[in-house]
């Protein structure tokens, strides 16, 4: 493997994700917000989530994509939903067939996405919703060895 891998996987359940908003903090819809965004996150709140979920994975939530009404979640996995601050959201990644494309590197990550939509395509895929779930296990942010991936839902 080149550090990159992309197979088919089934999310036998649900992940609870509760994490800052892109649109409570009143942000641009901008990459310098997301960059913003998640550093206001690692700094104040990453170790704050109620329920949070152990060891630590961090989500990063493209919800509404086709939409006027776009939403960018930075959270973590949480056992069962607690009380919401009033600049989280909560977003629920339903259980179902997704692509995952995982790499060593978060840049390359986003690089490679149109590229992993046209593998969907030839292999008669279709990625299907207005969501995508980037996930980034413990570590990811500080350098480590780690795969961060993304997953895109698609028809069974």
């Amino acid at each position: 493997m080149d550090n990159k891998s992309i197979e088919i996987i089934y999310l036998e359940k649900e992940i609870k994700v509760v994490g800052l908003s892109y649109k409570k903090l009143g942000l641009p819809e901008a990459v310098e917000s997301l960059e913003k965004m998640w550093n206001t996150y690692g700094e104040k709140y990453r170790n704050k989530v109620e329920n949070s979920v152990v060891p630590l994975v961090d989500y990063g939530i493209s919800a509404c994509i086709l939409t006027d009404k776009h939403e960018y979640i930075a959270g973590c996995e949480v056992s069962k939903i607690g009380t919401l601050d009033e600049h989280w959201e909560l977003f629920v990644v339903p259980t179902g067939k997704y692509i995952k494309y995982a790499a060593r590197d978060i840049g390359t990550i986003f690089k490679d996405l149109e590229n992993v939509r046209s593998w969907a395509n030839e292999n008669k895929l279709t990625i299907y919703g207005d969501f995508e779930v980037e996930v980034y296990p413990q570590g990811a942010f500080e350098g480590k060895d780690v795969d961060v991936y993304i997953l895109l839902p698609v028809q069974a």
